[in-house]
């Protein structure tokens, strides 16, 4: 959850300032299936790597023809654009044309952040007609690139939130049309509304995890059917996951009445898990089967993935979790086999 956490970040210590902020979520029209091998070409020539491998690649999206066979006999023409999102190459290709709008030098106070197609710009200024201004630049020289590459945003799937105690709400406009305002918005899974308070996203998994609960009900039944240690399993691998996701952007801290409202989405998965009566103390559920109260899971998972992945310092319990004291994972090789020094390579 790096892109989250990082974003969010800048809100905060923008917030904290006492600065205006504006957040605007843009949805680009099938990414994958539009983006042109035109681009992809000239993405790869501005790259340093090897001439053989960028020739290699360019061959795959060089002269390839589309036939499908109709009533008059093969028909056939030339594909000039299209990369399937689940392939390999798809998510390569894209990135290394996005990275040319992530590379631009922007404002100070302007960040675009992307992950695979969603873009999202942070922006804050000191006054409102500042933050309108600068919003309007940057949407602007963004739009440059989209119809440089022969891309589309999509103005009824975009989003702005404004963090401000401004009176009048501020509105800006892509290709002459105003982009909605709204409360909240997703990003990678977590809802950002704009008190920060993260609110609206135990709503939404209260409510998501509700319906689960319904289905996994059916499934097991109130008395009988899936074995309950069967239950406690599908909580543990597929409800608190789903919960737990990321815990790091939205769970740290977390307040008393959110903790509470966590364990009242718990407390349903509880009951069916050990059969027994609705009258019976959460806390006592929680020990009869061994099942650490949904909280506290939270901010324990907050506080790992901030240390071990974010290589954050991070405070729970009153402790000092600093990443300097643990070892960071191993990474992988970050040099292209061909280029290794023949004797530094082993045989044995």
């Amino acid at each position: 959850m790096t892109p989250s956490t990082n974003w969010l970040k800048k809100i905060q210590d923008a917030k904290n300032k006492k600065l205006h902020t504006m957040i605007i979520s843009l949805d680009i029209q099938g990414a994958f299936d539009h983006l042109q091998y035109n681009s992809i070409r000239k993405s790869l020539d501005e790259i340093n790597f090897p001439s053989y491998t960028i020739e290699t690649i360019k061959g795959k999206i060089t002269d390839r023809k589309v036939t499908i066979q109709t009533a008059q006999g093969p028909v056939s023409w030339s594909q000039q654009q299209g990369c399937a999102q689940g392939s390999c190459t798809g998510p390569m290709f894209w990135n290394l044309v996005a990275n040319e709008i992530i590379s631009e030098e922007w404002q100070p106070n302007v960040r675009l952040q992307a992950f695979a197609d969603d873009f999202i710009f942070v922006i804050s200024e000191p006054t409102g007609e500042k933050l309108k201004a600068t919003a309007q630049a940057a949407l602007t020289k963004f739009q440059h690139w989209i119809n440089k590459h022969q891309l589309k945003v999509v103005i009824e799937k975009s989003t702005t939130i404004l963090i401000s105690r401004l009176v009048s709400g501020l509105r800006v406009k892509w290709d002459n049309q105003i982009i909605k305002r709204s409360t909240s918005l997703k990003y990678l899974g977590v809802i950002i509304d704009n008190k920060l308070n993260r609110a609206d996203h135990i709503i939404n998994l209260k409510t998501k995890l509700t319906h689960l609960h319904q289905k996994i009900t059916r499934i097991a039944g109130t008395n009988w059917g899936l074995n309950k240690d069967l239950r406690r399993r599908l909580y543990k691998t597929v409800a608190e996951r789903m919960i737990l996701h990321g815990a790091a952007a939205w769970a740290y801290p977390l307040s008393a009445r959110q903790s509470t409202s966590l364990n009242s989405i718990q407390r349903k998965f509880l009951l069916n898990i050990t059969g027994a009566y609705s009258t019976t103390p959460t806390a006592a559920l929680q020990v009869i089967k061994g099942i650490i109260s949904l909280h506290i899971k939270a901010k324990q998972e907050a506080v790992y993935v901030r240390t071990a992945r974010l290589r954050k310092t991070s405070i729970y319990n009153n402790i000092n979790f600093n990443p300097n004291n643990y070892e960071d994972g191993t990474t992988s090789t970050k040099f292209h086999p061909a280029i290794f020094q023949l004797e530094d390579r082993i045989s044995l």
